[in-house]
Parts: C-alpha cells; sequence; structure tokens
C-alpha cells in the first residue's frame, strides 16, 4: 500500500527506517526568519518549502494596536497547532491502517490580555485546547487510541503541554 489518508506511506517508512538505521539524522530543525514592517501590516516572513514559498503577514487588531489587516499572530500560532495535531492524527492512523474519510478541526487559545497588558500579573496565555471531528469506520475505541497517541506525538501539543526550553537573543546593529 503506497498511501492512505493523503500520506504517503512508503517515503514515510522509507524516512522511519533511514533514521532509524542512522542515514539520516535524528533531529530537524525547523527555523523561520521574519521583519518588522512600518506600512499596511506589522510582521512578515518568507516560508520556503520543497515546491515553493509563501509569504505570510501578521498585524494586530486595532484594539491592540494593529491595523487589523492580517490575521493577528495567535490565530497564526492556533492555526500551526491544530494543522500540526492533525497531520498528526492523520498520519498515525494511515500507519494503523484506519481509513478517516473526513477531518475538521477547532483549536483555541485563551489568551489572559490582563497579563499581556501588564494590569495584573499572570500567565499570558490560560489554556489551548483542540476538538476534532472525525468520520470513520473504526471504533471510538480506536480513534481515542489514536488520539492519545497524537496528544504525545504532535510537536505542537508537546511544546504547549511540556516545559520545552526557551531561549532568546538580541544582537544590535548601528542605525
Amino acid at each position: 500500500m503506497k498511501g492512505m489518508n493523503n500520506v504517503n506511506l512508503e517515503n514515510l517508512l522509507k524516512t522511519r527506517e533511514s533514521v532509524a538505521n542512522g542515514e539520516l539524522p535524528p533531529y530537524r530543525m525547523f527555523e523561520v526568519e521574519g521583519e518588522w514592517m512600518f506600512g499596511e501590516t506589522q510582521f512578515k516572513s518568507t516560508l520556503n518549502f520543497e515546491n515553493g514559498s509563501i509569504t505570510l503577514f501578521t498585524d494586530q487588531p486595532t484594539p491592540s494596536g494593529g491595523k487589523g489587516n492580517a490575521p493577528n499572530p495567535v490565530q497564526y500560532c492556533v492555526f500551526s497547532m491544530i494543522a500540526c495535531y492533525a497531520t498528526t492524527f492523520v498520519t498515525i492512523a494511515a500507519m494503523k491502517g484506519v481509513e478517516i474519510k473526513s477531518l475538521k478541526v477547532k483549536g483555541y487559545s485563551k489568551v489572559n490580555m490582563k497579563a499581556v497588558l501588564e494590569i495584573e500579573e499572570g500567565p499570558v496565555v490560560e489554556e489551548v485546547g483542540i476538538t476534532l471531528e472525525v468520520t470513520s469506520s473504526a471504533s471510538r475505541e480506536v480513534l481515542e487510541e489514536i488520539k492519545n497517541l497524537a496528544d504525545k506525538k504532535c510537536p505542537a501539543a508537546y511544546t504547549v503541554s511540556h516545559a520545552v526550553p526557551f531561549k532568546s537573543y538580541i544582537t544590535f546593529t548601528d542605525g
């Protein structure tokens, strides 16, 4: 079987074997660069990928100091989280031979604006969550098992549910 659920299992299993045999490195670094804008939006980044590139823009809504001309950064975080989770869920299902007929995903990030705006101390993000709407002939138990594995294996879910080290740096240029 070459693929299932729009996942190329043949390539995935080759990659798995190559990593296990030391033919490919065990870690992969994902890096993105961007820059602050002084026009209609506040930030832009061009993401390069295997078959092209895309430029994304962010802007805060007007109450938060932007012009509301692009999605805000937290929307991209939630989008990235649900896209990563959906990919992990469907890939695990495919590897287990479970056909997914349809999958809709909803996500949220509950941001404490009082903490963001320095009105009070507290966590900036109080909760994140994902809801899956799955159509499959697999049993609820099998789908719950896949969800539980996705909870553990999804990089985005792992990042928000574990204390992953965060590092920030600053460099200075004359100007």
